[in-house]
């Protein structure tokens, strides 16, 4: 009885942090939708907002795949170039029919380890780096 008792407790724990993950995507899709909707010349190859760089992989009616590049500039005019970026380890899945907005690391999609712990701590972090774009 106590084993059985047990094994609820952990299928209730997978369904709330599933169910947090979901809300997370979805809040990290609306947020992100409203980073893009504010400038109002976009592309369709690349976006260019605050020195953000949104490069798309693949890109149709319902799913785009994209990677962001932060770029900066160097304030030092004797050198010839004067930016330069930072390339992410992060691939962004944004489901427009879904309504979802999922980041994945290269290194996870490389060792097909994919926890839930691992999803929520990735996503949380987009969030917060969401929300302080749009708070500044």
């Amino acid at each position: 009885m106590y084993q059985s008792s047990v094994q609820k407790n952990k299928k209730d724990f997978k369904i709330m942090n599933f169910n947090h993950l979901m809300s997370i995507y979805e809040t990290n899709y609306h947020n992100f939708r409203t980073i893009i909707d504010h400038k109002d010349n976009c592309s369709s190859k690349s976006i260019n907002t605050r020195f953000l760089t949104i490069e798309d992989i693949f890109h149709d009616k319902f799913t785009r795949i994209f990677k962001i590049y932060h770029k900066f500039k160097y304030q030092d005019s004797l050198t010839p170039l004067g930016t330069f970026s930072i390339k992410s380890h992060l691939i962004f899945y944004m489901y427009d029919d879904a309504k979802l907005l999922e980041v994945k690391s290269l290194r996870d999609n490389k060792t097909f380890e994919n926890s839930i712990q691992q999803k929520i701590k990735l996503n949380l972090n987009l969030f917060y780096w969401i929300k302080s774009i749009i708070n500044q």
